[in-house]
Protein backbone atom coordinates (compact mmCIF):
# COMPACT_ATOMS: atom_id res chain seq x y z
CA UNK A 1 0.00 0.00 0.00
CA UNK A 2 1.40 3.40 -0.97
CA UNK A 3 1.85 5.72 2.02
CA UNK A 4 -0.24 8.88 1.81
CA UNK A 5 2.07 11.76 2.66
CA UNK A 6 -0.36 14.55 1.79
CA UNK A 7 -2.77 14.21 4.71
CA UNK A 8 -0.76 12.66 7.50
CA UNK A 9 -1.19 13.00 11.26
CA UNK A 10 1.22 15.92 11.34
CA UNK A 11 -1.09 18.16 9.35
CA UNK A 12 -2.73 20.47 11.89
CA UNK A 13 -5.57 22.98 11.90
CA UNK A 14 -6.15 26.35 13.52
CA UNK A 15 -7.42 24.98 16.84
CA UNK A 16 -5.80 21.53 16.96
CA UNK A 17 -3.22 22.58 19.55
CA UNK A 18 -4.98 25.74 20.68
CA UNK A 19 -8.40 24.58 21.85
CA UNK A 20 -8.29 26.86 24.89
CA UNK A 21 -8.59 29.86 22.59
CA UNK A 22 -11.82 28.73 20.94
CA UNK A 23 -14.80 30.72 22.25
CA UNK A 24 -17.49 28.30 23.50
CA UNK A 25 -20.80 28.34 21.62
CA UNK A 26 -24.32 27.57 22.83
CA UNK A 27 -23.93 24.18 21.16
CA UNK A 28 -20.72 23.56 23.16
CA UNK A 29 -22.41 24.35 26.47
CA UNK A 30 -25.47 22.30 25.50
CA UNK A 31 -23.20 19.33 24.83
CA UNK A 32 -21.25 19.51 28.08
CA UNK A 33 -24.37 20.15 30.18
CA UNK A 34 -26.24 17.20 28.69
CA UNK A 35 -23.45 14.72 28.01
CA UNK A 36 -20.35 15.90 29.89
CA UNK A 37 -19.10 16.23 33.43
CA UNK A 38 -20.19 19.24 35.52
CA UNK A 39 -17.97 19.71 38.58
CA UNK A 40 -18.57 22.49 41.15
CA UNK A 41 -15.67 23.85 43.20
CA UNK A 42 -15.75 24.03 47.00
CA UNK A 43 -16.29 27.80 46.90
CA UNK A 44 -19.52 27.25 44.96
CA UNK A 45 -20.92 25.09 47.76
CA UNK A 46 -19.61 27.36 50.53
CA UNK A 47 -21.07 30.45 48.88
CA UNK A 48 -24.52 28.95 49.38
CA UNK A 49 -24.17 30.35 52.90
CA UNK A 50 -23.55 33.84 51.49
CA UNK A 51 -26.45 34.00 49.04
CA UNK A 52 -29.99 35.05 49.77
CA UNK A 53 -32.44 32.19 50.26
CA UNK A 54 -33.84 32.75 46.76
CA UNK A 55 -30.46 32.76 45.00
CA UNK A 56 -29.38 29.69 46.97
CA UNK A 57 -32.51 27.85 45.89
CA UNK A 58 -32.04 28.75 42.23
CA UNK A 59 -28.42 27.60 42.17
CA UNK A 60 -29.34 24.31 43.84
CA UNK A 61 -32.14 23.80 41.30
CA UNK A 62 -29.61 24.43 38.53
CA UNK A 63 -27.25 21.80 39.94
CA UNK A 64 -30.16 19.39 40.29
CA UNK A 65 -31.15 19.95 36.66
CA UNK A 66 -27.73 18.69 35.56
CA UNK A 67 -28.77 15.29 36.98
CA UNK A 68 -26.22 12.49 36.51
CA UNK A 69 -23.72 14.79 34.78
CA UNK A 70 -23.15 16.48 38.14
CA UNK A 71 -20.04 15.10 39.82
CA UNK A 72 -18.24 16.49 42.89
CA UNK A 73 -14.54 15.72 43.44
CA UNK A 74 -13.95 14.22 46.89
CA UNK A 75 -11.45 17.00 47.66
CA UNK A 76 -14.20 19.58 47.11
CA UNK A 77 -16.14 18.09 50.02
CA UNK A 78 -12.96 17.93 52.10
CA UNK A 79 -12.63 21.68 51.60
CA UNK A 80 -16.37 22.22 52.16
CA UNK A 81 -16.44 20.52 55.55
CA UNK A 82 -13.11 22.02 56.56
CA UNK A 83 -14.36 25.55 55.93
CA UNK A 84 -18.10 25.25 56.54
CA UNK A 85 -18.19 26.42 60.16
CA UNK A 86 -16.01 29.47 59.57
CA UNK A 87 -17.99 30.39 56.44
CA UNK A 88 -21.27 29.96 58.31
CA UNK A 89 -20.02 32.16 61.15
CA UNK A 90 -18.84 34.80 58.70
CA UNK A 91 -22.22 34.83 56.99
CA UNK A 92 -24.15 35.09 60.26
CA UNK A 93 -21.89 37.79 61.67
CA UNK A 94 -21.68 39.89 58.50
CA UNK A 95 -24.82 41.86 59.33
CA UNK A 96 -23.77 42.48 62.94
CA UNK A 97 -20.30 43.51 61.81
CA UNK A 98 -21.73 45.82 59.14
CA UNK A 99 -24.03 47.44 61.70
CA UNK A 100 -21.12 47.87 64.11
CA UNK A 101 -18.95 49.37 61.36
CA UNK A 102 -21.77 51.70 60.40
CA UNK A 103 -22.03 52.92 63.99
CA UNK A 104 -18.33 53.72 63.92
CA UNK A 105 -18.72 55.61 60.66
CA UNK A 106 -21.64 57.52 62.15
CA UNK A 107 -19.55 58.60 65.13
CA UNK A 108 -16.69 59.62 62.82
CA UNK A 109 -19.08 61.56 60.57
CA UNK A 110 -20.49 63.41 63.57
CA UNK A 111 -16.98 64.32 64.77
CA UNK A 112 -16.10 65.57 61.29
CA UNK A 113 -19.26 67.67 61.21
CA UNK A 114 -18.53 69.13 64.66
CA UNK A 115 -14.92 69.99 63.72
CA UNK A 116 -16.02 71.71 60.52
CA UNK A 117 -18.85 73.55 62.27
CA UNK A 118 -16.44 74.93 64.87
CA UNK A 119 -13.98 76.10 62.20
CA UNK A 120 -16.61 78.06 60.27
CA UNK A 121 -18.46 79.20 63.41
CA UNK A 122 -21.69 77.59 62.26
CA UNK A 123 -24.62 78.50 64.51
CA UNK A 124 -25.41 75.83 67.11
CA UNK A 125 -28.97 75.34 65.91
CA UNK A 126 -27.75 74.71 62.35
CA UNK A 127 -25.15 72.25 63.62
CA UNK A 128 -27.82 70.40 65.59
CA UNK A 129 -30.06 70.25 62.53
CA UNK A 130 -27.32 68.74 60.39
CA UNK A 131 -26.32 66.30 63.12
CA UNK A 132 -29.94 65.21 63.47
CA UNK A 133 -30.22 64.59 59.72
CA UNK A 134 -26.93 62.69 59.72
CA UNK A 135 -27.96 60.44 62.61
CA UNK A 136 -31.34 59.79 61.02
CA UNK A 137 -29.70 58.49 57.85
CA UNK A 138 -27.22 56.30 59.71
CA UNK A 139 -29.93 54.93 62.01
CA UNK A 140 -32.06 53.98 59.00
CA UNK A 141 -29.13 52.20 57.34
CA UNK A 142 -28.24 50.30 60.53
CA UNK A 143 -31.86 49.25 61.06
CA UNK A 144 -32.07 47.92 57.49
CA UNK A 145 -28.81 46.00 57.87
CA UNK A 146 -30.02 44.32 61.05
CA UNK A 147 -33.47 43.55 59.59
CA UNK A 148 -32.08 41.97 56.43
CA UNK A 149 -29.47 40.02 58.36
CA UNK A 150 -32.00 38.59 60.80
CA UNK A 151 -34.36 37.68 57.98
CA UNK A 152 -31.80 35.88 55.81
CA UNK A 153 -29.72 34.09 58.42
CA UNK A 154 -32.10 33.30 61.28
CA UNK A 155 -32.49 29.68 60.08
CA UNK A 156 -28.81 29.07 59.31
CA UNK A 157 -27.33 26.87 62.02
CA UNK A 158 -24.25 24.82 62.83
CA UNK A 159 -26.58 21.84 63.44
CA UNK A 160 -26.40 19.80 60.23
CA UNK A 161 -29.78 18.19 60.94
CA UNK A 162 -31.57 21.54 60.73
CA UNK A 163 -29.26 23.66 58.57
CA UNK A 164 -31.32 24.47 55.42
CA UNK A 165 -28.20 24.50 53.23
CA UNK A 166 -27.28 20.95 54.27
CA UNK A 167 -30.92 19.87 54.02
CA UNK A 168 -31.03 20.95 50.37
CA UNK A 169 -27.47 19.99 49.46
CA UNK A 170 -27.56 16.41 50.74
CA UNK A 171 -30.16 15.06 48.26
CA UNK A 172 -28.66 17.12 45.43
CA UNK A 173 -25.27 15.41 45.87
CA UNK A 174 -26.48 11.91 46.73
CA UNK A 175 -24.48 9.41 44.70
CA UNK A 176 -22.61 12.17 42.87
CA UNK A 177 -19.44 12.53 44.95
CA UNK A 178 -16.19 10.91 43.87
CA UNK A 179 -14.21 8.55 46.04
CA UNK A 180 -11.00 9.71 47.75
CA UNK A 181 -7.70 8.87 46.13
CA UNK A 182 -5.89 5.83 47.44
CA UNK A 183 -3.25 6.82 49.98
CA UNK A 184 -0.36 6.21 47.60
CA UNK A 185 -2.03 8.24 44.84
CA UNK A 186 -2.97 10.94 47.32
CA UNK A 187 0.63 11.30 48.49
CA UNK A 188 1.85 11.50 44.88
CA UNK A 189 -0.77 14.15 44.10
CA UNK A 190 0.28 16.21 47.13
CA UNK A 191 3.91 16.07 46.00
CA UNK A 192 2.96 17.06 42.46
CA UNK A 193 0.74 19.87 43.73
CA UNK A 194 3.54 21.32 45.85
CA UNK A 195 5.96 21.00 42.92
CA UNK A 196 3.58 22.98 40.75
CA UNK A 197 3.25 25.65 43.41
CA UNK A 198 7.04 26.08 43.53
CA UNK A 199 7.35 26.08 39.73
CA UNK A 200 4.29 28.35 39.29
CA UNK A 201 2.50 25.73 37.19
CA UNK A 202 -1.31 25.68 37.18
CA UNK A 203 -3.45 25.06 39.04
CA UNK A 204 -2.91 26.15 42.64
CA UNK A 205 0.26 28.21 42.70
CA UNK A 206 -1.69 31.32 43.74
CA UNK A 207 -2.35 29.52 47.04
CA UNK A 208 1.36 29.41 47.86
CA UNK A 209 0.85 31.17 51.21
CA UNK A 210 -1.49 28.49 52.60
CA UNK A 211 -0.14 26.53 55.54
CA UNK A 212 1.45 23.12 55.10
CA UNK A 213 0.26 21.20 52.05
CA UNK A 214 -2.87 23.35 51.78
CA UNK A 215 -1.43 24.92 48.65
CA UNK A 216 -1.87 21.55 46.92
CA UNK A 217 -5.64 21.46 47.48
CA UNK A 218 -6.50 22.92 44.07
CA UNK A 219 -4.32 20.35 42.36
CA UNK A 220 -6.04 17.55 44.27
CA UNK A 221 -9.38 18.79 42.93
CA UNK A 222 -7.93 18.97 39.42
CA UNK A 223 -6.36 15.51 39.58
CA UNK A 224 -9.66 13.98 40.62
CA UNK A 225 -11.46 15.77 37.77
CA UNK A 226 -8.84 14.49 35.31
CA UNK A 227 -9.33 10.91 36.46
CA UNK A 228 -13.12 11.00 36.26
CA UNK A 229 -13.15 12.79 32.88
CA UNK A 230 -10.66 10.24 31.54
CA UNK A 231 -12.83 7.40 32.80
CA UNK A 232 -15.92 8.87 31.13
CA UNK A 233 -13.98 10.25 28.13
CA UNK A 234 -16.07 13.38 28.12
CA UNK A 235 -15.94 17.17 28.16
CA UNK A 236 -15.74 18.98 31.53
CA UNK A 237 -17.46 22.09 32.84
CA UNK A 238 -15.75 23.33 36.01
CA UNK A 239 -17.90 25.81 37.95
CA UNK A 240 -15.81 27.95 40.28
CA UNK A 241 -15.86 31.33 42.00
CA UNK A 242 -12.05 31.31 41.96
CA UNK A 243 -10.94 33.95 39.44
CA UNK A 244 -7.20 33.77 39.97
CA UNK A 245 -4.69 33.36 37.17
CA UNK A 246 -3.68 29.83 38.08
CA UNK A 247 -7.04 28.67 36.70
CA UNK A 248 -7.96 31.29 34.12
CA UNK A 249 -6.36 32.64 30.95
CA UNK A 250 -6.41 36.39 31.46
CA UNK A 251 -6.39 38.88 28.61
CA UNK A 252 -6.46 42.63 29.24
CA UNK A 253 -7.61 41.94 32.80
CA UNK A 254 -10.52 39.70 31.73
CA UNK A 255 -10.95 35.96 32.23
CA UNK A 256 -11.22 34.49 28.71
CA UNK A 257 -11.36 30.81 29.61
CA UNK A 258 -9.31 28.06 31.25
CA UNK A 259 -5.53 28.10 31.14
CA UNK A 260 -4.23 26.44 27.94
CA UNK A 261 -2.05 24.14 30.04
CA UNK A 262 -5.16 22.77 31.79
CA UNK A 263 -7.02 22.32 28.52
CA UNK A 264 -4.12 20.34 27.07
CA UNK A 265 -3.66 18.27 30.24
CA UNK A 266 -7.31 17.23 30.20
CA UNK A 267 -6.99 16.17 26.56
CA UNK A 268 -3.84 14.13 27.15
CA UNK A 269 -5.47 12.38 30.13
CA UNK A 270 -8.32 11.10 27.96
CA UNK A 271 -10.91 13.79 28.50
CA UNK A 272 -12.47 16.19 26.02
CA UNK A 273 -12.73 19.97 26.03
CA UNK A 274 -12.49 21.99 29.24
CA UNK A 275 -14.99 24.75 29.97
CA UNK A 276 -15.06 27.02 33.01
CA UNK A 277 -17.83 29.27 34.32
CA UNK A 278 -18.40 31.32 37.44
CA UNK A 279 -21.63 30.51 39.36
CA UNK A 280 -23.31 33.58 37.87
CA UNK A 281 -22.47 32.62 34.29
CA UNK A 282 -23.39 29.01 35.02
CA UNK A 283 -26.91 30.09 35.97
CA UNK A 284 -27.21 32.33 32.91
CA UNK A 285 -25.91 29.67 30.52
CA UNK A 286 -27.65 26.63 32.02
CA UNK A 287 -31.12 28.14 32.52
CA UNK A 288 -32.24 28.19 28.87
CA UNK A 289 -30.45 24.93 28.01
CA UNK A 290 -31.78 22.87 30.94
CA UNK A 291 -35.09 24.76 30.91
CA UNK A 292 -35.44 25.87 34.50
CA UNK A 293 -36.67 29.31 35.46
CA UNK A 294 -34.60 31.89 37.29
CA UNK A 295 -36.29 34.23 39.72
CA UNK A 296 -35.61 37.94 39.40
CA UNK A 297 -32.66 39.06 41.50
CA UNK A 298 -30.93 35.68 41.91
CA UNK A 299 -28.23 36.32 39.30
CA UNK A 300 -27.62 39.80 40.72
CA UNK A 301 -27.18 38.41 44.24
CA UNK A 302 -24.73 35.76 43.10
CA UNK A 303 -22.83 38.42 41.13
CA UNK A 304 -22.67 40.53 44.32
CA UNK A 305 -21.00 37.68 46.22
CA UNK A 306 -18.60 37.05 43.33
CA UNK A 307 -17.69 40.72 43.21
CA UNK A 308 -16.95 40.80 46.94
CA UNK A 309 -14.79 37.70 46.59
CA UNK A 310 -12.91 39.21 43.67
CA UNK A 311 -12.36 42.55 45.37
CA UNK A 312 -11.15 41.06 48.64
CA UNK A 313 -9.45 37.91 47.49
CA UNK A 314 -8.01 37.70 44.00
CA UNK A 315 -5.35 40.36 44.53
CA UNK A 316 -5.63 40.86 48.25
CA UNK A 317 -8.27 43.58 47.90
CA UNK A 318 -6.30 45.58 45.33
CA UNK A 319 -7.29 46.45 41.78
CA UNK A 320 -5.15 47.64 38.88
CA UNK A 321 -6.50 51.18 39.27
CA UNK A 322 -5.87 51.28 43.03
CA UNK A 323 -2.32 49.97 42.70
CA UNK A 324 -1.59 52.42 39.90
CA UNK A 325 -2.87 55.26 42.08
CA UNK A 326 -0.55 54.11 44.88
CA UNK A 327 2.37 54.20 42.45
CA UNK A 328 1.34 57.61 41.08
CA UNK A 329 1.04 59.14 44.55
CA UNK A 330 4.39 57.71 45.62
CA UNK A 331 6.05 59.11 42.50
CA UNK A 332 4.40 62.51 42.98
CA UNK A 333 5.78 62.65 46.54
CA UNK A 334 9.30 61.79 45.29
CA UNK A 335 9.14 58.16 46.41
CA UNK A 336 9.57 56.64 42.96
CA UNK A 337 12.32 54.48 44.45
CA UNK A 338 9.64 52.65 46.50
CA UNK A 339 7.74 51.94 43.31
CA UNK A 340 10.90 50.59 41.72
CA UNK A 341 11.56 48.32 44.72
CA UNK A 342 7.98 46.99 44.67
CA UNK A 343 8.23 46.18 40.97
CA UNK A 344 11.66 44.59 41.37
CA UNK A 345 10.44 42.46 44.30
CA UNK A 346 7.46 41.26 42.24
CA UNK A 347 9.81 40.22 39.44
CA UNK A 348 11.92 38.32 41.97
CA UNK A 349 8.95 36.20 43.10
CA UNK A 350 8.01 38.65 45.84
CA UNK A 351 11.28 39.53 47.59
CA UNK A 352 13.91 42.26 47.11
CA UNK A 353 17.08 41.71 49.15
CA UNK A 354 18.67 44.65 50.98
CA UNK A 355 21.62 44.90 48.57
CA UNK A 356 19.28 45.26 45.60
CA UNK A 357 17.29 47.93 47.45
CA UNK A 358 20.48 49.93 48.05
CA UNK A 359 21.37 49.59 44.36
CA UNK A 360 17.91 50.54 43.10
CA UNK A 361 17.66 53.57 45.38
CA UNK A 362 21.32 54.60 44.98
CA UNK A 363 21.71 54.67 48.77
CA UNK A 364 25.15 54.82 50.45
CA UNK A 365 26.06 51.55 52.16
CA UNK A 366 25.73 52.85 55.72
CA UNK A 367 22.24 54.33 55.26
CA UNK A 368 19.50 52.83 57.43
CA UNK A 369 16.41 51.34 55.79
CA UNK A 370 14.30 51.97 58.86
CA UNK A 371 11.01 53.62 57.87
CA UNK A 372 11.42 52.66 54.22
CA UNK A 373 7.85 51.32 53.99
CA UNK A 374 6.19 54.26 55.80
CA UNK A 375 5.19 56.22 52.65
CA UNK A 376 3.65 53.08 51.17
CA UNK A 377 1.74 52.32 54.39
CA UNK A 378 0.55 55.93 54.74
CA UNK A 379 -0.79 56.19 51.19
CA UNK A 380 -2.37 52.73 51.51
CA UNK A 381 -4.27 54.06 54.54
CA UNK A 382 -5.40 57.05 52.53
CA UNK A 383 -6.73 54.80 49.75
CA UNK A 384 -8.67 52.83 52.38
CA UNK A 385 -10.21 56.01 53.74
CA UNK A 386 -11.16 57.06 50.20
CA UNK A 387 -12.86 53.72 49.62
CA UNK A 388 -10.46 52.79 46.80
CA UNK A 389 -9.52 49.53 48.57
CA UNK A 390 -11.33 47.58 51.32
CA UNK A 391 -10.26 47.55 54.95
CA UNK A 392 -9.05 43.98 54.41
CA UNK A 393 -6.61 44.95 51.62
CA UNK A 394 -3.21 43.35 52.17
CA UNK A 395 -0.03 45.24 52.98
CA UNK A 396 1.88 46.00 49.78
CA UNK A 397 5.46 46.22 51.06
CA UNK A 398 6.79 44.59 54.20
CA UNK A 399 10.24 44.63 55.80
CA UNK A 400 11.89 41.23 56.24
CA UNK A 401 14.46 40.31 58.92
CA UNK A 402 16.82 37.35 59.09
CA UNK A 403 16.82 37.34 62.87
CA UNK A 404 16.05 40.21 65.26
CA UNK A 405 13.10 42.35 64.02
CA UNK A 406 14.75 45.26 65.78
CA UNK A 407 17.91 44.88 63.70
CA UNK A 408 18.61 45.79 60.09
CA UNK A 409 16.15 44.69 57.43
CA UNK A 410 17.40 41.87 55.20
CA UNK A 411 15.07 43.03 52.44
CA UNK A 412 11.47 43.81 51.57
CA UNK A 413 8.64 41.61 50.32
CA UNK A 414 5.52 42.19 48.25
CA UNK A 415 2.47 40.21 49.35
CA UNK A 416 2.14 37.03 47.20
CA UNK A 417 -1.43 37.94 46.16
CA UNK A 418 -0.12 41.21 44.71
CA UNK A 419 2.83 39.82 42.77
CA UNK A 420 0.87 39.03 39.55
CA UNK A 421 -0.94 42.39 39.67
CA UNK A 422 2.33 44.32 40.06
CA UNK A 423 3.85 42.35 37.20
CA UNK A 424 0.82 43.09 35.02
CA UNK A 425 1.34 46.81 35.61
CA UNK A 426 5.02 46.40 34.76
CA UNK A 427 4.11 44.65 31.52
CA UNK A 428 1.77 47.50 30.59
CA UNK A 429 4.50 50.06 31.24
CA UNK A 430 6.85 48.23 28.88
CA UNK A 431 4.31 47.91 26.06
Amino acid sequence: MTEDTTAGADNRGLFDDFGAFRTPTTEDFTSVLTHGLVAPDANVLLNLYRYTEQARGDLLRALGAVEDRLWVPHQVLVEFWRNRESTLSDARSSGAQAAEDMAGHAAQAERTLRTWANRVALPEEETDRLRSQLNEVFDDVQETIVKVGEGEWQNITHDTSSDPVITELEPALAGRVGAPLRQQDHDKAIAEGMRRVEKRLPPGYMDKTKDGVGAAADYLVWEQILREAGRRQCDVLFVTADVKEDWWRKEQGFNRGPRPELTEELRTRGGGRLFMLTPKRFLEVASPILEFGLREGSVEDIERVERIGTDDGAYGGWTTDALQELFDRLTYENYADRVAVIKYAAEMDGVADAKSVYDICHYPEGRSLRGFTKPVTRITGLLRNLGKIPESAVQVLKAEYDADPGGRASGFSVHPLLVPLVNELGDEDES
